[in-house]
């Protein structure tokens, strides 16, 4: 049973990439800082042992932004497989969060729409967490 799960966030520059990734930090910082380890793209594309460490040893929840899926196909790249795809879109929708009043730079990590989506986020990790 893992003891905790690798946060794999989607990169790009949209303004759901960003609000996926403050979502992770504060899962990662604030919510479950014992339970998450955070992944990080270039790293892992790059054979950084610790990334490559992260996705070996814990299930990996892939968040993405847009339908490329680029998280998910870089642990795929590196010949794993990541345990849930989840995507913002599709979380919004769920939260019934307006994503085209969100700023188009950046979204602090305490706005409404950052913390539903870390609360979803964080649902999921404990789901994760107790089927691994």
């Amino acid at each position: 049973m893992a003891d905790k799960v690798c946060l794999q966030p989607c990169l790009g520059l949209r303004k759901e990439a960003v609000l996926a990734r403050q979502a992770l930090y504060v899962v990662h910082e604030d919510m479950l800082p014992d339970q998450t380890v955070l992944g990080c793209g270039p790293a892992l594309n790059a054979n950084v042992q610790e990334d490559l460490d992260f996705i070996d040893l814990y299930p990996v929840l892939a968040v993405e932004a847009c339908d490329l899926d680029c998280a998910t196909r870089l642990v795929d790249k590196k010949e794993r497989k990541a345990a849930r795809t989840i995507r913002i879109t599709d979380l919004a929708k769920e939260l019934n969060l307006d994503l085209d009043s969100l700023p188009a730079e950046h979204v602090e990590a305490d706005d409404p729409a950052v913390q539903a989506v870390a609360k979803r986020i964080g649902e999921h990790v404990k789901q994760l967490l107790s089927s691994s």
